[in-house]
């Protein structure tokens, strides 16, 4: 056996235990949950409160802006939507991103544990 067909065999067993990690992977929904849970749960509360006020803010400055009488009134519920929206789409970022960051989290203890397990084996 060449080289080349060590490194091919080598890579295609390596891509089967990332295959076999990627299957485990939890879904959007579950990541979601696990951030409602832990320190951070409060302000995930918080921020899922107000993006659904900020929707709401929004969603009445487009009804207002359609049925405003005058231009001056249009570009003030306009201005008031793209304000909603914005504000919406960066309080949704913030819990995407904190979601992020619990997902990591977990994996890097998980990780650890399974480097911690191995070092035991080892050792014994």
């Amino acid at each position: 056996m060449n080289i080349d067909e060590q490194i091919k065999a080598t890579l295609q067993q390596e891509q089967q235990q990332i295959d076999t990690i990627l299957s485990h992977d939890e879904g959007l929904f579950k990541r979601l949950g696990n951030t409602y849970q832990g320190a951070m749960q409060r302000w995930m509360w918080f921020s899922t409160l107000l993006a659904v006020l900020l929707s709401i803010v929004f969603i009445y400055a487009g009804y207002r802006f359609f049925v405003a009488d005058t231009v001056s009134d249009q570009i003030f519920w306009a201005v008031w939507f793209v304000v909603g929206l914005m504000m919406q789409i960066a309080v949704k970022l913030w819990m995407f991103m904190e979601m992020n960051r619990t997902s990591i989290i977990r994996e890097l203890k998980r990780t650890e544990s399974l480097i911690i397990a191995s070092a035991k084996k080892a050792t014994d």
